[in-house]
């Protein structure tokens, strides 16, 4: 489940408690507490919120068809800060709703992964110019491309709660499913500096 940082209201020292106790004790003062207590006051978690991130997960593909195209020196930062625009309100909405239940962080990242894995199969199985086998892993291929140059970068440059470990997890799910189209993860800054450096987005050294 993870650990959670925070003060002792007893002896005021830092303490990690892991996410799953309902109660504990200070390891430093002794003094009982229920993590409930202790955790930030948050607004009610808005349950559109998550229908919000799922239903519009694939959209850092579905709506920038043939984005690898601006992967080049002239056009790559200005596609990424467009690209990035368009997903922010979507993983803002994950963001609220994953913030808003600490004690569930992983499970819901996990579950947010695999719905944007079925929401990927699906698109690729059902595109209108995938109809064979090699048509839909060239478009898958392509798209593994704008995930791995566009999106990722974009997830992680938000600044979000959620951005570094939803981007591994993807990164490790995807792989596990799809592991002859593997991609690394990456961050816009490593990829504007090196564009002749490209194995750590294949997955290749």
């Amino acid at each position: 489940m993870g650990q959670l940082i925070l003060t002792c209201p007893a002896c005021g020292k830092e303490i990690s408690v892991p996410a799953e106790l309902e109660e504990f004790s200070c390891v430093y003062c002794g003094a009982k507490h229920r993590l409930p207590e202790l955790l930030p006051q948050t607004a009610p978690a808005d349950e559109a919120d998550r229908l919000y991130a799922e239903e519009h997960l694939l959209d850092c593909v579905r709506d920038f068809p043939n984005a690898f195209k601006h992967f080049n020196r002239k056009q790559y930062e200005s596609f990424y800060q467009t690209h990035k625009e368009a997903l922010t309100p979507v993983f803002e909405a994950m963001d609220r709703w994953v913030c808003a239940h600490p004690m569930q962080r992983q499970t819901f990242l996990e579950d947010f992964v695999q719905q944007f894995l079925q929401q990927w199969e699906a698109f690729h199985r059902d595109h209108p110019k995938a109809g064979s086998k090699h048509a839909r892993d060239r478009l898958a291929f392509s798209n593994k491309l704008t995930l791995a140059w566009f999106t990722v970068p974009a997830i992680r440059g938000m600044d979000l709660s959620i951005g570094e470990d939803f981007s591994a997890l993807l990164r490790d799910r995807f792989n596990e499913k799809y592991p002859e189209n593997r991609f690394e993860v990456g961050s816009f800054e490593e990829i504007r500096s090196g564009f002749r450096k490209r194995w750590f987005l294949f997955g290749k050294k």
